[in-house]
């Protein structure tokens, strides 16, 4: 029996082989059929299989396999055939199996899943199918007890009919098998492959396969019919695209991505519903229907496709549409209008156009109909003023929409208009003003003018109208000699009619007088360090604050108060800061004062924008200068001629870089006799302004007592002047 076996999985091995070269062939020729995949106890999917007794009731069955989902799916799940206790023997050639029939039209092509058994002497666990025309044929046949829930996968080829799982005592039917103990045959976990060969079919019906012209919401009624894994979606589909889509209700569950059946024809066979399909989603015209019907298996089968006819949407406007005798304004009271019809191509021809009327006063008429298209005339305005027609199109399938409409300008005037010259604002006395109205068509624009009171010819300028404002304005030129001026404004409507006039409101000639702005001076100095009183030029020590101070004044050194001036500081080369600006306001009195922040050295300058009034103006530039600031040490502070000292220190460099190349740093020492400062060597420093440098005293003899120290070289390169730091006194004894 053992030979069997090892026979057995042999068999299976070439059996597997065999499969996958026909399926490989399949795949390659495209006739493969249809396949699907069949998931059982296990997943949490229940079992589709029969249980049978061939015994007189020698065998039970025990069945769990759909665990709750909140569960491990295969904790305790099985399917057991088994001999009840109270069977002593079962007799030869009877057997209880699990059977999972494969639908009508299908076929099982492979099954994989887990055994394990108990068995006696005399029993086996047979686990095989049955090929089409034929009984159960067994694949595996074991005669051993095997508690370990071990894999099996076997191929059919072609397919087999059913599978099944076999608890059988094999012995001839004149024996019996001794059943005393547990005896008993399990499968679990199985994924059941089955080819589906036959394709579902299709039917449909309803207003959308009607033959006349389709507009909105339609339906169509399906009938659907399949013989093997059963329908599971029903699509619709318009110039094969999808427009309406049904999923029937299937036994199914998502394994490892996967839909997989919960039984063996998981969909029904038999489907009938309706679907609507929205033709206002589809262009005008012609069009193609075909109704589909899916599988599980993922086949599909279709109607023939049918021609449909769609027109949902209103003509387009009318293209080109023109006034004869254009838009601009009319003295006659009759209109006409002309159009090119736009294609309508598939849809259907235009029959029919409709026109409204809008105008001043709320004026609202319409909308009239004219029968065919492409013109209108005899149109009439109910008096002067802008009318606004619009004109849409109405089809032979009776579409129609206001929005889709033409429009144009109907205009009728022949008055004109009126204007007059406002007196300029004080704060502003180049700005000329000139009041517009014009009862019906609107001012279309004008211009001023300017000659000299004493006669000559007129000087246009440049004018603007600002029609929100119903204004016209210029700018009176500022650079005229000191006289008196006369101007003059022309204003035309969009009629063509046209108004001049040189008058004030109160009837008065509009007369101007120059100059017109008044000359500003700006005067500032700095303040700060030794320097009580302002100069243009001071020099502060290391990390001080600077004071601005000045006035602005005007004609009769009046001082201009509550104006923004602007003072910019431009760095010294070396700073990190840039140039930078900010605002100081004067006061009541045009004075004007505020501290700069510490820093580098600068210079700084004043400068003001001007007014409408005043001119603009700035300050000359003023020179800050910064003293920098050093630290020095020497070590040690006694020692013998000989004796090297050492140098050190650093220069600050608030708010500024220190030199690429470092800034040089002199050591000195005081003469007493000369009371002076001598240099004894010279020192360069770091990245970050630190240095070092040391020196022997060689010719000292007796004690001298010496004055020592260090001096910030300046440098075109560095934003701070020189400085000297602390003197330090050392000991040289000789």
């Amino acid at each position: 029996m053992a030979f069997r076996n090892r026979f057995a999985a042999l068999a299976v091995i070439l059996l597997a082989i065999t499969f996958f070269a026909i399926s490989a062939v399949a795949a390659t020729d495209g006739a493969a059929a249809a396949r699907y995949v069949v998931a059982q106890c296990g997943w949490h999917a229940g079992q589709d299989a029969s249980w049978f007794d061939s015994s007189a009731d020698k065998f039970g069955k025990s069945n769990y396999c759909q665990t709750p989902e909140s569960a491990d799916p295969f904790e305790g799940v099985h399917l057991i055939s088994q001999v009840k206790n109270s069977a002593k023997t079962v007799g030869g050639t009877r057997f209880a199996s699990w059977r999972w029939q494969a639908p009508a039209g299908t076929g099982i092509v492979n099954i994989h899943g887990q055994r394990w058994q108990y068995l006696r002497d005399g029993f086996q666990h047979r686990l095989g199918g049955v090929p089409p025309n034929s009984s159960f044929v067994p694949f595996l046949e074991l005669d051993y007890s095997d508690g370990t829930k071990r894999d099996f996968w076997q191929g059919f080829e072609p397919y087999a009919r059913a599978f099944e799982a076999r608890l059988v005592c094999y012995r001839p039917s004149d024996k019996t098998c001794d059943s005393n103990g547990t005896v008993l045959a399990g499968v679990r976990s199985l994924t059941i492959s089955i080819d589906d060969a036959v394709r579902p079919t299709a039917q449909a019906g309803g207003a959308l396969t009607g033959s006349g012209w389709l507009r909105g919401s339609q339906s169509l009624i399906f009938s659907n019919r399949d013989t093997g894994s059963g329908l599971r979606f029903a699509q619709t589909l318009i110039d094969g695209a999808l427009r309406a889509h049904s999923e029937m209700n299937c036994a199914k569950t998502m394994v490892s991505g996967q839909w997989r059946g919960t039984k063996m024809q998981p969909c029904p066979t038999a489907s009938t519903g309706t679907q609507a399909v929205d033709t206002r989603t589809l262009s005008d015209g012609p069009h193609t229907l075909r109704h589909c019907a899916f599988d599980f298996a993922g086949s599909s089968g279709c109607t023939a496709e049918l021609p449909i006819r769609v027109d949902n949407n209103p003509p387009a406007a009318p293209k080109g549409m023109v006034v004869e005798g254009g838009e601009g304004w009319h003295r006659v009271n009759g209109f006409k209008l002309a159009w090119t019809n736009p294609d309508q191509g598939a849809a259907s021809p235009i029959a029919a156009s409709l026109f409204r009327l809008t105008g001043p006063d709320g004026y609202a008429g319409g909308p009239w109909g004219r029968d065919g298209s492409g013109r209108i005339s005899g149109i009439q305005v109910p008096g002067p003023g802008e009318y606004r027609v619009k004109v849409w199109l109405i089809d032979q399938a009776g579409n129609s929409n206001e929005a889709h409409a033409a429009e144009a300008t109907l205009r009728l005037d022949n008055v004109p208009p009126t204007g007059y010259f406002v007196e300029p604002p004080e704060e502003d006395p180049a700005l000329i003003r000139v009041p517009v109205a014009d009862r019906y068509s609107g001012v279309r624009g004008g211009n001023i003018a300017w000659r000299s009171a004493d006669g000559g010819s007129w000087h246009q300028i440049p004018t603007r109208f600002l029609g929100g404002e119903q204004l016209l304005t210029a700018r009176f030129p500022d650079d005229l000699p000191r006289g008196s001026w006369v101007l003059r404004a022309a204003i035309a409507d969009a009629a063509g009619n046209l108004t001049v006039t040189d008058r004030r409101a109160n009837g008065s000639q509009m007369t101007v007088r120059t100059p017109l702005r008044d000359e500003t001076l700006i005067s500032a100095a700095l303040s700060g360090g030794r320097n009580r009183s302002g100069r243009s030029r001071i020099e502060i020590g290391y990390g001080q604050r600077a004071r601005l101070e000045g006035r602005l004044t005007g004609p009769g050194n009046q001082g201009i108060g509550g104006v923004d001036l602007t003072v910019t500081e431009t760095s010294l080369p070396g700073s990190r800061a840039g140039q930078r600006s900010r605002s100081v306001r004067t006061d009541s009195h045009g004075y004007f004062s505020l501290w700069l922040a510490r820093g580098p050295g600068r210079r700084v300058g004043v400068s003001f924008a001007g007014t409408r009034r005043l001119e603009e103006s700035s300050s000359g530039l003023l020179d800050l200068k910064v003293r920098g600031r050093l630290s020095f040490r020497a070590r040690p502070k006694r020692l013998r001629t000989g004796q090297r000292i050492r140098f050190s220190g650093r220069v600050l460099a608030r708010g500024a870089r220190q030199p690429a190349r470092g800034n040089l740093v002199q050591i000195q020492y005081f003469e007493e006799s000369a009371r002076k400062w001598r240099p004894v060597t010279l020192a360069r420093t770091d990245r970050v302004g630190r240095y070092r440098s040391g020196y022997r005293f060689r010719y000292i003899t007796g004690v001298a007592r010496i004055r020592l120290r260090a001096l910030l070289v300046p440098t075109s390169r560095f934003p701070y002047s020189g400085a000297a730091s602390k003197p330090v006194q050392i000991r040289v004894r000789g």
